[in-house]
């Protein structure tokens, strides 16, 4: 599940008052589209506003399909997965990472999504400076297609696959101060938290993350674990306390693999 802020029309995000104010959006599981019919008219009873995507899952549903079934029934799409690997760690090279995200961009587009995740790819054999100038510039190569889509173009700062090929962890700068220094409201953070203490504290991180208009992924696990009212009551109560200045630590909960 993820979870998102409304931003207001300056495009900053503000603390909810309360969990009606998040915004969240579950993954669609279906995988045919007898299996997508069945799950929408579930999402609907449940009043699901949001859901995420993998591109993969797109084709096999079919992608003028499941825009039909979308656009008629209400049911935006937050976000669509993955696109990136800019460093190379994940199997193409920089050209072909560059043109696979910006097809990503015209996919997510479409579907009238909100947001692309982008796995960055990792340090691999590449200095740190090389690896976060690949990434850099891959993501500007993009910047065009996401400012004109209106897509943000969320950036993974720990690892969605489960590995460690798949994200990139600068040695010299808090993640979000790498994040914000690209310098562009379109590109953005992505957290995913696991683990059964997952929301035992709540990092400053996950809070400037979420408040500077990145999504806090909540792992299957995370779900299960803690009811989906107590997890939003927790994220309120975190998100409307007072924001110390840049006191988040290196390694914080959110990083756990």
């Amino acid at each position: 599940m993820d979870v998102f802020l409304r931003r207001q029309s300056s495009g900053k995000c503000v603390a909810p008052e309360g969990t009606g104010h998040l915004l969240l959006s579950e993954p669609l599981r279906a995988q045919g589209p007898a299996e997508l019919e069945k799950e929408i008219v579930q999402l609907r009873k449940r009043r699901v506003r949001f859901v995420s995507v993998r591109r993969q899952q797109v084709l096999r549903l079919g992608r003028k399909h499941l825009c039909h079934i979308l656009s008629s029934t209400g049911i935006q799409v937050g976000a669509v997965g993955y696109a990136g690997g800019f460093t190379g760690t994940l199997g193409p090279g920089y050209d072909a990472s560059v043109k696979d995200t910006q097809r990503a961009l015209e996919l997510a587009a479409e579907l009238g999504a909100r947001s692309l995740v982008i796995l960055p790819g990792s340090r691999g054999r590449h200095t740190w400076n090389h690896s976060s100038r690949t990434i850099r510039a891959g993501l500007e190569r993009c910047l065009d297609d996401a400012l004109r889509y209106r897509i943000d173009m969320q950036v993974a700062l720990n690892t969605v696959l489960g590995g460690s090929r798949d994200v990139y962890r600068p040695h010299d700068q808090r993640p979000l101060d790498w994040i914000a220094d690209m310098g562009s409201h379109r590109i953005r953070g992505l957290m995913v938290l696991r683990g059964p203490d997952c929301l035992d504290q709540m990092p400053d991180c996950w809070r400037r993350n979420l408040l500077s208009g990145g999504i806090l992924r909540l792992s299957r696990r995370c779900c299960e674990i803690a009811s989906r009212s107590s997890i939003l009551a927790s994220l309120v109560r975190a998100l409307n306390q007072p924001l110390p200045a840049r006191t988040e630590s290196r390694e914080p909960v959110a990083f756990k693999a």
